[in-house]
């Protein structure tokens, strides 16, 4: 094998350095450790470390740990998700194909764990021979979801007080999936390969775009090579909380009063347009996450650490008190012997998807 010559040297070295610069490629560890003493205060506060447990009293662990996405689909009204079907470890591949036709899915379509995170083992299928390679290497519950080709999506994070009628939209992400535009020169493989922000997914990418991979682009044509929303699968996101209007705000708070027992959380959204979305039409709710859910708009590539961390410990205050109030209406902290048990679980979780 030919050792890498110059030109591919210098370009690892300024990838690295570009990921070293920008706190985005950061891992989680950098992020969380710095914002420890501040969870602490809150749970002296609360005088709990496991005050999260009543910030959103119908999810487990408050959504401290990866929820099971079926379970939360049971809470909302009908209409708001994407039609998709609970396929349990091992069930065996006749099985599924039998109830995907009795549910009318097609493809394309999304299959991700039932307790996921970060879009860890999120993909989307274009057919049966694709769903049956995943099914048969999944050793976890997941879901099949009807893909929703709407052309936006958002993250919209999203609180209420329990002793106050009305919550408030405290951040709204945009998210670009991982998209390259043609210079006439160079084929998609090697688009990818010269980008800072997708070269590290460069394996999956192709994998996933193989009839694409080697064709040349011409110059200013664009092409979508994932069109999963997760910032860890390259996809790039950007503050659009100035476009959290009153008549979005109306929108998502009807949302979340008809979910019962939440109070604090991000949505993930499809839409057509903002236009419809503030007129509460024309929408999915793709996702919904609780108390570990991150604000994610702070990883839009124009902010900083320092602002990163006044967010999380923003959204942290708000956390605390909304747990705060519920436990005076009579929602329990979690006791500290179950903290163990949950991390155990959060890591059980994480070792199943990663393997």
């Amino acid at each position: 094998m030919a050792k890498p010559g110059p030109a591919h040297l210098i370009f690892r070295l300024q990838l690295k350095l570009h990921r070293l610069l920008h706190w985005e490629y950061w891992p989680m560890w950098t992020l969380y450790l710095s914002l420890a003493p501040w969870y602490l205060a809150c749970s002296l506060r609360a005088r709990s470390l496991g005050f999260f447990n009543a910030v959103n009293p119908s999810f487990k662990y408050g959504g401290m740990s990866p929820e099971s996405k079926d379970e939360m689909h049971l809470l909302f009204p009908p209409g708001m998700l994407p039609k998709s079907i609970l396929i349990k470890k091992g069930e065996p591949l006749p099985d599924i194909e039998k109830r995907v036709d009795e549910q009318n899915l097609a493809f394309p379509m999304i299959v991700k764990p039932d307790r996921g995170y970060r879009g860890k083992q999120v993909k989307l299928v274009r057919d049966l021979n694709e769903l049956r390679q995943y099914a048969a290497g999944a050793g976890f519950d997941f879901l099949i979801q009807e893909y929703i080709p709407l052309p936006l999506e958002i993250g919209v994070f999203y609180m209420r007080y329990p002793d106050q009628s009305q919550g408030f939209i405290s951040g709204i992400v945009e998210k670009k999936g991982v998209t390259i535009t043609g210079d006439g020169i160079h084929t998609a493989g090697q688009l990818v390969g010269k980008s800072y922000r997708y070269h590290p997914q460069s394996s999956w990418l192709e994998k996933e775009n193989k009839s694409v991979w080697n064709t040349i682009l011409g110059k200013d044509e664009q092409i979508l090579l994932s069109p999963i929303g997760n910032h860890a699968r390259g996809s790039t996101f950007y503050d659009s909380s100035h476009k959290a209007s009153e008549k979005l705000n109306v929108v998502i708070d009807r949302l979340s009063q008809s979910i019962p027992g939440f109070y604090y959380g991000r949505y993930d959204i499809k839409f057509n347009s903002w236009e419809e979305l503030e007129n509460g039409l024309n929408f999915k709710v793709i996702e919904l996450n609780g108390a570990f859910s991150e604000p994610t708009h702070i990883y839009d590539p124009g902010h900083s650490y320092l602002f990163g961390l006044k967010e999380m410990a923003r959204h942290w205050r708000h956390m605390a008190k909304i747990a705060r109030l519920n436990h005076n209406l009579g929602h329990p902290y979690l006791p500290v012997t179950e903290i163990v048990p949950m991390i155990s679980d959060i890591y059980q979780n994480k070792t199943d998807l990663d393997r």
